[in-house]
């Protein structure tokens, strides 16, 4: 099946960009469609701009945009954009049999660590692809 060219050019060109994420403390998620933001090739699926430095570490900065590739289980210590109940937030993920953590790139930031029926509030959104920031 043909996709229409300016479908095609979103599908192959362009990643909607759905609101914010933290890079810091959880914030209240809303995912709309913002605008279309121009990035080839990355496999994202959308993309968030970050607010907060935890992850500066690893160099994705506050006013980043990351770019995000849906999936629903990401390798331990990947990089996802993870939904805390209804808010969501950038970390690191780690995954065991009994709990799921959320570390940032940033020492003055502690783990997050969900274990039991908490793990059921979590849930990733999907990895972390890509990201842009301007000087």
């Amino acid at each position: 099946e043909t996709l229409p060219p300016e479908v095609m050019e979103i599908k192959n060109e362009k990643v909607p960009m759905v609101g914010e994420i933290a890079a810091g403390m959880p914030i209240l998620a809303n995912e709309f469609v913002e605008y279309y933001s121009p990035l080839k090739d990355t496999g994202a699926d959308f993309c968030l701009k970050v607010k907060g430095d935890s992850m500066i570490g690893a160099g994705i900065t506050d006013g980043c945009t990351v770019f995000i590739h849906r999936q629903d289980i990401v390798e331990d210590g990947e990089i996802a954009a993870v939904l805390i109940e209804d808010e969501a937030t950038l970390k690191r993920v780690y995954v065991s049999d009994d709990s799921i953590t959320l570390v940032a790139e940033n020492p003055k930031y502690k783990p997050m660590v969900y274990s039991g029926e908490k793990c059921r509030g979590i849930r990733i959104l999907g990895k972390a692809v890509s990201f842009m920031s301007t000087l």
